[in-house]
This record gives C-alpha cells, sequence and structure tokens, in this order.
C-alpha cells in the first residue's frame, strides 16, 4: 500500500506541474480544478514533496481527514488513469499555450483536479489531419513533372520569339511603308522628292573613298522635310530650317523622337551622340561629342557610287531633286530606303553635322576598344547609303544598310512596297536594285 501511495503522489504531482505550463488558454477547465493545481504546483497545505504518502493520501481525498487504505488505494488508481490520460493529451496540448495564469487560480480541492485532465474540453484548433500515404507526390514524381514543364518552356521559347520577332518585322515594314507614302505625299506636293539632305559646300572633293567635301550645313535631312506628312507637323514647324542642327534654337527639335524612324527590333539608346573623330579622323582617335540627336533607324540610297561621286547613281544626295521620271528602271526595281539599325552605328534622322563622322556603335560587334574609330566614314553616311560591294550585313561599314533580324535586311522601293534582302543576296543584284536609271536587267530571284 505504501508503494501505491508513492505512485499516486508522484503521478498526480507530474501530471499537475507539467500542466502549469502545457494547459492552454483553449482548455476549459472546472473551477473546482484550478485551487488543486495550484496546491500542487506551488507546494501548497497538505501537498508538499517532502509529505508522508499518507499525509499525502489525507491531503488528496478530505484534505486534512484521514483516510483508510482502501480509498488511498483508489486515490492511486485515479491518479495512475489521470497521468495516461495526460500523456496522451500531451502533444496535443502543447499546440496552444495560455491559460497558466488560470490554472494557478484561488480555491478547489485536489480530488477534483485528478480529473481535470480527462474533462477538459479542447477549443482551440485541431491538428491538421495526417494526408493519407499515398496521395501526395513522391520525389520522382515531382521532379519527373519539373522535366516536362522544362521540355515544354524549351519547346515553347523559340516560337514565343519567332512571333516577337516577326511582328518586330511588321512594325518596320509598315514604319517603311509611310515613309514611302510620305515621299509620295511630297513629290504631289511639289513635284519632286525631297533632297538627301540640305547643305551649302564650301570647297571641291578630294577625290578619295572617305573624303569629305567641305560644307557648312545647315545639314537637315529628307527625313526632316518628311515630317508634315507623317502627322508630324508641329515638329516640323518647330525646326529652324535656315539654322543649322546643332544651334541651340534647335534642341528640342533635334532630339525629339520620331516613332516612324525608329525600328522596334533596333535596341540602340534613343538618344545618340553625333560624334567627331578627329581632323583629319584616325582609327585610334577617340570620338569627341558634338551634340545629341533622337535615333534613327534607316538610311537613304545614294547609289553604287563613291560616297561624293558625281553624277551619283541613287535617290537622295546633297541638294538632290529627283522626280519619278527620273527613275528610269522603274519605282518598283529601286531601293529609296533600307533598314540601317542604330546598334550597328549610331545615326539620327535630324541630318549631317559639318565636321561628323560615322563610326561602329560600341553594341556593334565590328567595335574595336582600342580603335574607337575603327573604318570610320564622312559625314554624308549619317543620312545616306552607298552600295559597292558588301551586301546588307552587321560585319559591313558603319556607312552601309543593316537591318535587325537575322533573316535580312528590309528596304523601301521608290513605288511605296517593300522587300527583304537577306546577306547572301548577289552583290550585282544588290548593286542594280540602287541605281535609279543604271539600265540593268535583274533577271534572278533573290
Amino acid at each position: 500500500m505504501r508503494l501505491i501511495l508513492i505512485i499516486a503522489r508522484d503521478n498526480i504531482v507530474y501530471v499537475f506541474r507539467h500542466l502549469q505550463w502545457l494547459l492552454p488558454a483553449s482548455v476549459g477547465l472546472s473551477p473546482s480544478c484550478q485551487p488543486a493545481i495550484k496546491a500542487v504546483t506551488t507546494g501548497g497545505p497538505g501537498m508538499s514533496m517532502l509529505l508522508s504518502e499518507r499525509e499525502f493520501a489525507m491531503g488528496v481525498f478530505n484534505e486534512g481527514g484521514r483516510m483508510n487504505e482502501t480509498a488511498a488505494a483508489s486515490a492511486a488508481e485515479a491518479a495512475a488513469a489521470a497521468y495516461a490520460a495526460a500523456a496522451k493529451s500531451l502533444r496535443r496540448l502543447a499546440r496552444v499555450k495560455a491559460n497558466r495564469d488560470a490554472a494557478a487560480a484561488a480555491g478547489g480541492s485536489l480530488a477534483d483536479g485528478i480529473g481535470c485532465v480527462a474533462n477538459a474540453t479542447i477549443t482551440g484548433p485541431r491538428p491538421p489531419a495526417t494526408r493519407p500515404r499515398g496521395s501526395g507526390f513522391t520525389l520522382v514524381e515531382l521532379l519527373v513533372v519539373i522535366a516536362i514543364l522544362g521540355v515544354l518552356m524549351a519547346l515553347a521559347l523559340p516560337a514565343v520569339q519567332q512571333v516577337r520577332a516577326a511582328g518586330r518585322r511588321t512594325q518596320s515594314r509598315v514604319n517603311l511603308k509611310q515613309i514611302g507614302t510620305a515621299l509620295h505625299l511630297h513629290h504631289e506636293s511639289v513635284n519632286r522628292f525631297p533632297p538627301g539632305f540640305q547643305s551649302s559646300t564650301t570647297g571641291n572633293w578630294s577625290g578619295g573613298s572617305n573624303d569629305a567635301v567641305p560644307e557648312s550645313g545647315p545639314g537637315w535631312s529628307f527625313f526632316a522635310f518628311l515630317l508634315p506628312y507623317l502627322e508630324q507637323a508641329p515638329l516640323h514647324a518647330s525646326i529652324r530650317f535656315n539654322l543649322p542642327i546643332t544651334d541651340p534654337g534647335n534642341k528640342a527639335a533635334r532630339e525629339t523622337i520620331v516613332p516612324t524612324f525608329v525600328d522596334p527590333g533596333d535596341t540602340a539608346p534613343r538618344l545618340i551622340d553625333i560624334t567627331d573623330s578627329g581632323s583629319p579622323p584616325a582609327n585610334t582617335n577617340a570620338p569627341s561629342v558634338i551634340c545629341q540627336a533622337a535615333v534613327c533607324s534607316y538610311a537613304g540610297s545614294l547609289g553604287t557610287l563613291m560616297y561624293e561621286q558625281q553624277p551619283f547613281t541613287g535617290v537622295f544626295h546633297r541638294n538632290s531633286r529627283i522626280r519619278i521620271a527620273d527613275i528610269t528602271d522603274g519605282t518598283s526595281n529601286t531601293i529609296g530606303v533600307g533598314e540601317r539599325m542604330s546598334r550597328h552605328t549610331h545615326s539620327s534622322w535630324v541630318g549631317v553635322v559639318p565636321g561628323q563622322e560615322l563610326v561602329y556603335a560600341p553594341e556593334s560587334r565590328q567595335y574595336r576598344p582600342a580603335e574607337p574609330s575603327w573604318n570610320w566614314r564622312p559625314a554624308i553616311t549619317a543620312v545616306l547609303v552607298h552600295v559597292r560591294s558588301s551586301p546588307p550585313s552587321p560585319q559591313g561599314s558603319p556607312g552601309g544598310f543593316v537591318g535587325p533580324s537575322e533573316s535580312g535586311t528590309q528596304f523601301l522601293n521608290m513605288d511605296g512596297s517593300c522587300r527583304l534582302i537577306s546577306a547572301d543576296i548577289a552583290a550585282e543584284v544588290y548593286r542594280a536594285l540602287c541605281t535609279r536609271a543604271g539600265g540593268e536587267v535583274i533577271a534572278t530571284a533573290y
């Protein structure tokens, strides 16, 4: 019986000492349980761990009265049952911790406290149900799903990129057609196409392929003269055409982006530097900035001869006055404007600034940091391109045509239609398309 009492005392004290921190606020306790818990956990009257087993039994069941041994045995049995019930509920009760102060409140007998664990009502959130085995993904299944998604993305990404590239090409073709419409509206208005650019010369050409003609400007290009026909009449009216491009009075106009002049596939900065590579220019010279201007992704065709050689064979040149009647090769067989992406060479729609040179853009594949002015071209190439030997390609000179699409470069024919020319076009066919009155017969497909 002594052993039974010892077990009863130890079990009850263990349960209630742990209930001091295990019982949460969401567990409802009978008011009669609370004083018993306080008595056990704080060492109240009659419940010291130093009490004898008999005194313990008396304290438990009669708060100081003597009990018979049968009652003591019942107390031990009840304590064991309470301990088992508490041990079974420990993991649930440990989720929430509150009401610990309530367990140490006043009044009640230890006998009431014995059953408090079994009678406690859990009102807080239940623990989440365990997912049945086999209903979730295994690691192998997850890896298979990831692999399938990766394959689908790998298949879809090129298709998405092709669709986007086709959309950019279509928009560039729309830009070229709008430029073609503006050219014909200009021709209808004044019975001629606009000059390639307008400038007064102050000297003669010395004969070298890259030699510039001395000139004083102002330098405004055919792009500027087309503005009224591209719904840009306010911008056209703001330009002071009698003043140089670099004049402060033209700063706002020259830095205005015209969407029609920007290829959507061209990723170069929208405001570019107009630069000078020295006098005389040299490959190792670092280009110095003359001014900034809005970017342009297109250029006009001056023909197949050297830049300043006369008579020029294309549609545009300095102070040119070409009419439709002068294009005897046929407007559908004569190129007037083509793509020249600004990430190959930085150029602007405003025109030619006397003294400038065209060089490879830092974004170009041909750019050489040790020779930033390598393969420079004269000022006329700021808006005009000649075609002599190389087809449109990123490997061409800064003054050549080259589009942003790998499939080829788009061009505007002088009848307003467009054509796509790839880098593998025959050189003689390419040159024939850039002359207005060469008499060439274009018999092969391109």
